[in-house]
Formats: structure tokens, sequence, C-alpha cells
């Protein structure tokens, strides 16, 4: 498969927010970077990466992904995405998304670098998860 055709069925299978599924795809050292976050956001190794997904998203009950763009380099993409956050309160918050994705010769991710305005995601997110984001980061 192209490391192409496994991030459209990555983005596909994020949509069902298995997070399980979603670390599967990593290598056993990935490291996943939410840019603007910094380190403090870094997770590093599948079951990392499955606990930082299932705590963003675990107040989300749809995740809608679309891809824009895709422009592949050997074992590097750049995929240009916007994730539609579905809550439970009703709030649908779109946030556009322009990422790096490495792969290693397995075929498993070992790089994956998002890159995407604070202010979008936090302004626009119901109370009860910034209240919740907020604990889990104190």
């Amino acid at each position: 498969m192209s490391h192409e055709a496994t991030m459209r069925k990555f983005f596909q299978e994020l949509e069902s927010l298995d997070m399980k599924r979603i670390a599967a795809y990593c290598a056993e050292g990935c490291v996943y970077e939410d840019v603007p976050i910094g380190d403090a956001a870094t997770a590093v190794g599948p079951a990392a990466i499955q606990a930082k997904l299932e705590g963003g998203f675990r107040d989300v009950d749809k995740l809608v992904t679309t891809i824009h763009e895709i422009a592949e380099n050997g074992s590097t993409l750049l995929i240009e995405r916007t994730e539609v956050w579905h809550h439970p309160t009703g709030e649908q918050v779109p946030l556009p998304v322009m990422a790096v994705f490495k792969f290693d010769a397995a075929g498993k991710i070992t790089l994956w670098r998002d890159h995407w305005d604070v202010a979008t995601l936090m302004n626009n997110q119901p109370k009860s998860w910034l209240e919740r984001i907020g604990q889990d980061a104190g």
C-alpha cells in the first residue's frame, strides 16, 4: 500500500475514534507533536499517542476529516486537512490542520507533526471541553 493510501485509510479510521487502532499505525518510537502547544504536548510511542488522542477526543461524539491536499516525497507526506469535531452539546468545531508524516521501511509512521492555530481550536470549543482539558493539564 502506498503511503498516501495508508494515510487516507488512517484518517477514515480516525473518524471511528478508536485510538488503539490509530496508534497501531505508529512505529515504536513514533513522535507525535502538536506544534502550537510545544514539547509538553509531544507523545512518543503508540501507547502514549493513544493516550494523548483519547484525552483530546474524549468528549467528542464524532470526528469528520476532509483531506484537501497530499504531497509526497519518498517517505514524507504533507497533508492539508480540516477536522470537524462534533460535541455532544451540539457544537461543531472545524480545525484546519497542516501535517507532516514520515514513514519507516515497514510502512509505519515515525513522525506525526500537526500544525494548527490555537485560537481557532480554543475559541470554538464548548466550555465543558475546555474545562476538562484544563483539569487534565493541571
